[in-house]
């Protein structure tokens, strides 16, 4: 009989650790929000100096920034994070004049392309 109450035993402390265990990891999945941005002040175009990025998720960063192929103005930006939800950005215009400098605050998009006009004043 006690032999019987140790191997009982013995099973249920096997089992313990396949309980505790935690859930297998899933793959996250890259999300990325991209597309072209510009600036615009009244009738002026103006060209973006940066664009953070941040996630619903959290995980927010510096999108990368590149020349538009034919416009002074023109930006392209692209940002991945992973399994982020929506996006939205925060659009540095106004030149390199700290005076000029301001922040535009886009509202939240869904991944995919998006084309940005940042107005400011």
């Amino acid at each position: 009989m006690r032999l019987l109450k140790a191997a009982a035993a013995a099973a249920a402390l096997v089992a313990v650790p396949a309980i505790l265990a935690a859930p297998p990891a899933q793959a996250l999945t890259p999300q990325t929000v991209f597309g072209t941005l510009t600036c615009k002040k009244g009738p002026q175009n103006s060209a973006p100096t940066v664009a953070w990025v941040q996630s619903e998720n959290g995980e927010s960063g510096w999108a990368k920034i590149s020349d538009a192929p034919g416009s002074t103005w023109l930006k392209t930006y692209r940002y991945t994070a992973n399994d982020a939800g929506r996006f939205r950005l925060v659009v540095g215009c106004g030149g390199n004049d700290p005076q000029k400098k301001k922040g535009v605050v886009t509202a939240w998009m869904n991944p995919g392309r998006h084309n940005v006009t940042a107005t400011f004043s």
